[in-house]
Formats: C-alpha cells, sequence, structure tokens
C-alpha cells in the first residue's frame, strides 16, 4: 500500500487569493480532521500568482482526497461565511 494518494484521489476544493486564506483554510480543514494539501501557484523567483486558464489572482489551490470533497467544500464555506457574518471590531480607540 502506498503511503502517497494517486493524482486522481485527489481534488481542489478552493482556489485560495491570498497566503493568509491559504494558511487560514488548511488549519480550518485540519482542525476539522480533514487532511489537506496546499499547491502553490507561484512562479519560482516571483512574487505573484501565475496565470492559469486566463484565471489571475489566485495564490494556492486547497486539495484534499476525493473521500473528503463534500464535506471540505462544507467546512470551507461555514468558515467563509463565518467571515463575512463577523461583525468588525473598531481598534482605533
Amino acid at each position: 500500500m502506498s503511503l502517497r494518494p494517486r493524482p486522481q484521489d485527489v481534488v481542489a476544493v478552493h482556489e485560495a487569493t491570498s497566503e493568509f486564506e491559504a494558511i487560514a483554510i488548511r488549519d480550518t480543514l485540519e482542525a476539522a480532521g480533514i487532511p489537506v494539501l496546499t499547491r502553490s501557484r507561484l512562479m519560482p523567483g516571483y512574487e505573484v500568482p501565475i496565470i492559469v486558464g486566463g484565471e489571475a489572482g489566485v495564490y494556492a489551490d486547497i486539495m484534499v482526497l476525493s473521500r473528503h470533497d463534500e464535506r471540505a467544500r462544507r467546512v470551507i464555506a461555514e468558515y467563509l461565511e463565518a467571515l463575512r457574518t463577523q461583525p468588525v471590531e473598531d481598534t482605533a480607540r
């Protein structure tokens, strides 16, 4: 038995637009017990995302084993919704 999954066993469940987003979603999935990989779209030597298929602004793909696909998408959606609905604290005082 191989310790590494075959490529077809891994699916991209989210396209992170920043390093912060990629780390936050990775940590959220790991906290939910879902093993996760991040595949960078940065070009070595440059601090800009690679344009793939006309899509600019994607920092990294968040990937999981296909058997965790639906659950991972649900966890990510709940996390992003919580960010949108959470009140912003005024720290200027």
